[in-house]
């Protein structure tokens, strides 16, 4: 059975299981028999089941879906298959925030200088070896998503670390991986190359899912030196309708202004 389910998790991470098999896998993960080994896999099908209504703003009503070109015959296949791919995006995304506070909270519980740095200098090699560019064709997808990961664990995260992840995001094949490593980058918005990578990883991607989990990104670290690119996505008509009302959305919300409190007078 566990043989089994670890398959299927292959298969998702791949986007090649049915909606039966996506079914079968939540119910394993909502169960309460999951291997240690697969704990870090279960959060993100919890998501589905306790939380799919919690974040109204990650989510598209009804009459944002009618603004959709009219399904046909042929499209309505690739059309739901692109809204189950943005909520497992979506799904994805938060479950990194949830894990990387974890991380950061076991991170501080006082774990002695000399092991934590020889145990960051082991994962960092480690994600190394899975990321490079060459290996994308001969490893998996979940191999490389659990070792994006792996950054959360690192205490002194440096320069090196966070350039494989922008090369993550911006080249693997695979757009859960990519999602992965774009909620992972957000946790290191202090390093300097952050968030210029995010913007301009904004203007080369074209998948519907990472473009608006960068732009949830952007906005969740208030950057608003982004304002300029999402106006241009706004206004790129080869561009998605719900994508082109994200960046509008995500336009309003950084340019907002900041309430401030009129002294009282007597």
């Amino acid at each position: 059975m566990k043989q089994d389910i670890e398959k299927l998790l292959e298969k998702y991470y791949e986007g090649e299981t049915s909606l039966e098999e996506e079914r079968e896998l939540k119910a394993f993960f909502q169960g309460n028999e999951v291997p240690a080994h697969l704990q870090s896999h279960a959060a993100q099908f919890t998501y589905f089941k306790e939380a799919r209504d919690e974040h109204p703003s990650l989510t598209f009503n009804s009459e944002l879906a009618m603004k959709l070109d009219p399904p046909k015959q042929g499209p309505v296949r690739r059309l739901t298959s692109w809204f189950i791919g943005i909520a497992a995006g979506l799904a994805l995304l938060i479950v990194g925030f949830t894990g990387g506070w974890v991380f950061q909270a076991r991170s501080g519980q006082g774990v002695a200088g000399v092991f934590a740095k020889s145990e960051d200098v082991a994962t960092a090699n480690q994600m190394k070896k899975v990321l490079a560019f060459e290996q994308t064709t001969i490893t998996s997808a979940s191999e490389r998503i659990q070792a994006v990961n792996q950054s959360y664990e690192i205490s002194d995260v440096d320069s090196d670390i966070t350039q494989l992840l922008i090369n993550t995001l911006n080249f693997d094949p695979n757009i859960n991986v990519r999602l992965a490593a774009c909620q992972a980058l957000v946790h290191f918005e202090s390093q300097s190359d952050v968030s210029e990578a995010l913007i301009r990883s904004l203007a080369i991607q074209t998948d519907p899912n990472v473009q608006i989990s960068l732009i949830e990104a952007l906005v969740a670290i208030k950057e608003k030196r982004a304002v300029n690119q999402f106006q241009q996505l706004a206004r790129n008509n080869e561009v998605l309708d719900v994508v082109r009302l994200k960046a509008e959305e995500a336009v309003y919300r950084l340019e907002e202004p900041v309430a401030t409190s009129k002294p009282l007078t007597l």
